[in-house]
């Protein structure tokens, strides 16, 4: 199963697909989604407002 989690990080935003089980509870999956955007950035986000929202789970 796959969800589909869309995020604003300051001026930052996009989408980020996350292999997850149809069980995984929606805190699990954004922290998923956040360990991936930071990996993806260097291992650091910039601070300011944050926002994690699932939008799709296929």
């Amino acid at each position: 199963m796959k969800a589909t989690v869309k995020y604003q990080i300051a001026t930052y935003s996009g989408e980020v697909h996350v292999n997850c089980n149809e069980n995984d509870e929606d805190e699990c999956i954004i922290a998923k989604a956040k360990r991936i955007v930071t990996q993806r950035a260097s291992g650091s986000l910039p601070y300011g407002y944050e926002s994690w929202k699932i939008i799709e789970r296929s």
